[in-house]
């Protein structure tokens, strides 16, 4: 994985970062399946990806739900790094 440094952040940050409009599911998407969104964030950081993006309106707060709980479950906050958007 390549990585980039940001003068702000202490960590750098993977080139790569894991959209996770998806897993809101909603009618762009439609039902989406919880264990699955799970398995494709933990296969993402396995690869080295650290960062991930999310929005309140990913599935009005469905998306920023599972992100949290992966990174509760693995005990990974500061290994993250999360993008996201206001407005």
């Amino acid at each position: 994985m390549i990585y980039r440094k940001f003068t702000n952040i202490a960590e750098k940050v993977s080139a790569f970062g894991l959209g996770t409009w998806v897993f809101g599911g909603g009618k762009w998407w439609g039902s989406q399946n919880d264990d699955l969104s799970l398995a494709v964030m933990d296969a993402a950081f396995r690869a080295g990806v650290n960062l991930f993006d999310t929005a309140p309106f990913y599935g009005f707060g469905r998306s920023e739900k599972i992100v949290g709980e992966f990174i509760a479950a693995n005990k990974i906050r500061k290994k993250i790094i999360i993008s996201t958007k206001l407005g």
